[in-house]
């Protein structure tokens, strides 16, 4: 997957404990990984279901850095190709770098492998929707024998036992990826915003979603209001005579 990557400069602060070298995990659509990762900070929020994923801490969520938008629908309809349910049916770790474990400290990646489970909403003439797809995902920070979750804020972690909806783009390289960090929207029970996000499962959708996004826009609904929202939505017209090229390069022309 030509992933992207986290920019963890960018987080919003609510403490500032975090380990001094952590290596960018590689997250969504998104550009090669920023130097300097030794003087990166994390920034740790408690999990609410919990001290963490077997009672190994908290869970550490910056905010992502996309190479593609994904937070509106006119994103949505302009650069992803496919829009799909889906569910995480298996998972890796990646492992740390030989670095990292003799620092003993680091970050532990994880790859998800999503099995599709219906389609909502394709753009005209798009590739058709893989049957499943791996990507790879939030996982873990360490230090020493603890192990924090990672996340990105108000987005999925994509776990096993939950249901999601995905905007799909295939990128220039052939592959598949989540269109951004703004793409992966928890769908438990056929309820936009119910299930996993951050780590946290949520029985009811919270609210606080940024305004105007694609998941403030259908919180607590299902999907039809997604697909009527995306049917109603134009591309964005910078963007509309590029549609036969991949989204990265769609992105650029538009700029």
């Amino acid at each position: 997957m030509a992933a992207g990557r986290v920019d963890i400069t960018s987080a919003q602060a609510r403490s500032t404990e975090a380990p001094r070298r952590v290596r960018r995990p590689a997250l969504w659509a998104g550009a090669a990984l920023t130097a300097g990762a030794a003087a990166a900070a994390l920034f740790i929020l408690p999990a609410g279901d919990g001290p963490g994923e077997g009672g190994r801490g908290p869970v550490a969520v910056p905010e992502a850095d996309d190479l593609l938008p994904s937070v509106t629908g006119t994103d949505w309809v302009t650069y992803a190709d496919q829009v799909v349910v889906v569910r995480p049916v298996a998972e890796k770790e990646i492992p740390p770098s030989a670095d990292e474990r003799e620092a003993g400290e680091g970050y532990i990646g994880r790859s998800v492998t999503l099995e599709v489970d219906g389609v909502l909403w394709s753009r005209a003439g798009a590739p058709t929707a893989p049957a499943s797809v791996t990507l790879d995902v939030a996982g873990w920070t360490f230090q020493g024998d603890q192990r924090r979750k990672f996340a990105v804020h108000d987005s999925p972690r994509l776990e096993k036992d939950h249901t999601y909806i995905v905007a799909l783009a295939r990128l220039q390289d052939g592959t598949w990826s989540a269109l951004g960090s703004s793409a992966v929207l928890p769908y438990d029970n056929e309820t936009i915003g119910r299930g996993e996000s951050e780590g946290t499962n949520h029985p009811t959708p919270p609210d606080g979603h940024e305004a105007g996004s694609v998941e403030e826009r259908v919180n607590g609904k299902p999907a039809r209001s997604l697909v009527d929202l995306l049917k109603g939505t134009p591309p964005d017209p910078a963007a509309a005579p590029y549609a036969s090229l991949p989204p990265e390069e769609r992105y650029a022309k538009a700029q």
